[in-house]
């Protein structure tokens, strides 16, 4: 089969390399869609190091079912599918606990998040165990439920972690593709304002297409002055979904008293300067959410099932595999949000 092999950094080759095999409990995927995350993207580019190249990265995955191995029971051959890149063994206190993302026997296709990292797909054929596929709904594209993964992250880390409730007030730094789809679910769930703070004004636009009540360009004006204006009161929760330290810092900038705030970006290094007193008097609520359950993918596909959640909102562009060079050199253009491979 062809696949885009990462050799080294900023080194990806495309080469025909051996179809895999289904092992027991195992399936074969045929790629119909893979998103190009940030963190495939850092793996490019040498920033993340959890992995021995060469590799086969990408882990926002969609297809058809082409090959079952023994043991597979509630899917066959023609099936179109979701794939979820966390690989959980359920045995253990965590998975038993509903915290599959902490498994300590998992692994993950393409993707971050485990140690164990297998090969993904940006490629025609991955490997995927029977587990961790999800039917794809028949009016949803596969570029679109390739988007399944980031959103249930999204969900999962605005919903299930941030607790946000109908009516509430929300900020997110960060117009990129998480960006944009914790705004959809945020928008889905009854946020009364949803504002978000980006450097583009290129990904702010979207951001009202996505949800969005209020756009600020924080290059152009003063982001804290600007939502107290909006929420003089100041917003019930925060998003940091820009992925860099300076947002984080914005985050806690930006509280009020019992402002609870979500790290959900930042995935690099790095330390920010915070006081613990004013945390302590302000009772302002930290938390951070990465990865996925199974329980999180039911809840994406559903709402994209429904409509709730239209992940093609934010692709803005496809390439073939063989363009994939060509693909990652947009991955630095300002005016971009999602990217997604076709095999």
């Amino acid at each position: 089969m062809l696949a885009a092999v990462l050799e080294d950094i900023k080194h990806i080759e495309l080469k025909e390399v051996p179809k895999p095999e289904p092992g027991y409990g195992e399936t074969i995927v045929k790629v119909k869609a893979c998103g190009i995350c940030q963190t495939d993207f850092k793996a490019y580019t040498g920033e993340r190091k959890n992995f021995t190249p060469p590799i086969i990265v990408g882990h926002e995955i969609s297809g058809i079912v082409s090959e079952v191995g023994k043991g597979v029971k509630n899917f066959r051959e023609g099936d179109e599918v979701i794939v979820s890149p966390a690989i959980y063994c359920g045995k253990c206190d965590y998975c038993k606990s509903g915290l599959e993302h902490y498994c300590v026997n998992g692994a993950v296709i393409g993707g971050d998040g485990f140690d164990d990292v297998r090969d993904g797909g940006f490629a025609e054929y991955v490997v995927v165990p029977e587990t961790n596929l999800y039917k794809k709904p028949k009016q949803v594209s596969f570029s679109a439920a390739a988007l399944a993964e980031p959103l249930a992250g999204s969900y999962k880390g605005m919903i299930e972690y941030s607790n946000l409730k109908l009516g509430e007030d929300v900020v997110i730094i960060g117009a990129g593709s998480m960006g944009l789809l914790l705004t959809q679910v945020a928008s889905a769930a009854g946020a009364a304002t949803l504002i978000l703070i980006d450097i583009e004004d290129y990904k702010l636009e979207y951001a009202k297409k996505c949800g969005a009540t209020h756009v600020i360009n924080s290059k152009k004006e003063s982001p804290r002055e600007k939502v107290y204006d909006i929420l003089p009161k100041g917003p019930d929760v925060i998003f940091e979904a820009a992925g860099v330290l300076d947002a984080a810092s914005l985050a806690f900038d930006l509280c009020r008293r019992g402002s609870r705030i979500n790290m959900f970006g930042v995935t690099t290094p790095g330390t920010i300067p915070v006081s613990p007193g004013h945390i302590h008097f302000t009772e302002i609520a930290m938390d951070a959410s990465f990865s996925v359950t199974p329980r999180t993918m039911l809840k994406s596909v559903k709402l994209m099932e429904k409509g709730l959640v239209d992940t093609s909102k934010i692709i803005t562009h496809e390439f073939p595999l063989h363009e994939i060079s060509k693909a990652l050199e947009t991955m630095n253009l300002p005016e971009r949000i999602k990217i997604v491979i076709k095999p």
